[in-house]
């Protein structure tokens, strides 16, 4: 039996020592090649080991049924979170977006949009768990603000009905701006996230309008809306993370959480080498930011670090994404039938008559895309926190192998990186 099965997870570093992980008991170790021998040899033969450091490891092995996993259930009713994207317009044209090919100019018929509400709010279809709503695109949603008002109206209402509160977060551009906007997010305490490049000349080349959103965000944080930034890192800056989170302190004051998101489609790349040493800068830098961060009171985040604080068996449970054909879709990044992986990624759609229909088989073939999947998974220390990596991010790179390795070592190195600053003693 390998140590893998035994969730114990080996790393080699340098000077011919490695990295031992249990991400089970949040544990882990420097040991020499000949200690590692004497753990392999302790686990497939069952002896007890010779080495105290060996024997402190195996002593801090724990089943994964005893352990704070999340297992993903294969079937609608596993679902908590439910994702709107009323449309398909956007008033930008940002250089990364991930769904300007799928752009068909629609908005979801409003009453398909309250016949899925009312069956993701349904308590026969999942009762006393916590459900959540966002909204984002597609589009931006704020374009179609009453049609957004008018839904979260009829949500509320039915989360009341089932005894349970029901937390609504938005992303948006941050163009848009009314007081009644203003006034109902207070209202409801829903959050906000703004898309938004913090520098004003990355801003302004790869979205635009950033005199606009940045009076905005302040606006909305003067009135008390709980607002992030959702910051997509490029090419153009991936280096200067420490001066983003500056420039946050300064021009934004009272935005106090940030995500920094890395790029994945293969059209920002010439090659995998291009594409390796941009996440290994990514990674880099994200870590020296941290410690600003913190020293700045700013929460930093990422997909990646978000995923190295908990452990699953995928890296993604599944959404309920309704889109604005009305059709029902894993992720919020396939929400056009245009988009190139649309028939890959719905797996429902609501009918003329206001039925909601789901392709269960389909479903569990879409939820099967997990760390068991493919044999790369088997062995790497990211097994529990990449979870055989997002389904969307996957799909996307496709099958260019020496891309999808670039994919893979990123995350092992954030793993590691990870390990070594906060579990590492």
């Amino acid at each position: 039996m390998t140590l893998s099965e035994h969730n114990i997870f080996t790393r080699q570093m340098e000077y011919g020592h490695y990295l031992i992980y249990l991400p089970l008991s949040k544990y882990a170790r420097i040991l020499t090649q000949e200690q590692v021998n004497n753990l392999t040899d302790s686990v497939e033969k069952s002896e007890q080991a010779e080495d105290p450091a060996v024997t402190e490891v195996l002593a801090n092995v724990k089943p994964t049924q005893q352990s704070n996993v999340y297992i993903t259930e294969h079937s609608v009713t596993g679902i908590r979170n439910m994702m709107i994207l009323p449309n398909n317009v956007c008033n930008f044209k940002c250089t990364y977006c991930y769904s300007a090919e799928g752009r068909s100019g629609k908005t979801i018929d409003s009453d398909k949009l309250k016949s899925a509400l009312c069956y993701f709010l349904d308590s026969n279809r999942v009762s006393g768990e916590r459900l959540t709503i966002s909204i984002l695109g597609g589009g931006e949603p704020l374009l179609s603000w009453d049609l957004v008002k008018d839904s979260l109206d009829l949500a509320y209402s039915l989360a009341e009905k089932r005894g349970h509160k029901l937390p609504v977060s938005i992303v948006t551009n941050g163009s848009i701006l009314t007081d009644e906007i203003v006034d109902y997010l207070r209202s409801h305490e829903i959050s906000l996230s703004v898309s938004f490049d913090i520098l004003p000349e990355i801003q302004n080349m790869q979205r635009g309008h950033y005199e606009t959103v940045v009076e905005n965000i302040n606006r909305f944080t003067n009135a008390g809306i709980d607002l992030a930034f959702n910051t997509v890192i490029t090419c153009e800056n991936v280096g200067r993370m420490d001066e983003m989170l500056h420039t946050i302190a300064a021009n934004t004051p009272k935005v106090k959480k940030v995500s920094f998101k890395s790029l994945i489609s293969n059209n920002y790349f010439k090659d995998a080498d291009e594409r390796r040493k941009y996440y290994r800068d990514f990674v880099d830098n994200f870590f020296k930011a941290l410690d600003l961060a913190k020293q700045l009171g700013i929460w930093l985040t990422s997909p990646y670090f978000n995923n190295a604080l908990c452990l699953s068996d995928r890296f993604c449970p599944g959404k309920f994404v309704v889109t604005s054909d009305g059709d029902i879709s894993i992720c919020h990044c396939v929400g056009s039938r245009k988009d190139r992986l649309y028939n890959d990624f719905i797996f429902g759609h609501i009918t003329a008559d206001g039925n909601v229909a789901i392709d269960e088989e389909k479903l569990e073939k879409i939820l099967s895309h997990d760390h068991n999947r493919n044999e790369r998974c088997k062995d790497c220390i990211a097994h529990w926190h990449c979870a055989g990596g997002c389904y969307a991010d996957n799909s996307t790179i496709g099958d260019n192998e020496e891309s999808q390795n670039a994919y893979c070592e990123s995350m092992r190195y954030f793993i590691e990186r990870y390990i070594c600053k906060f579990i590492l003693k």
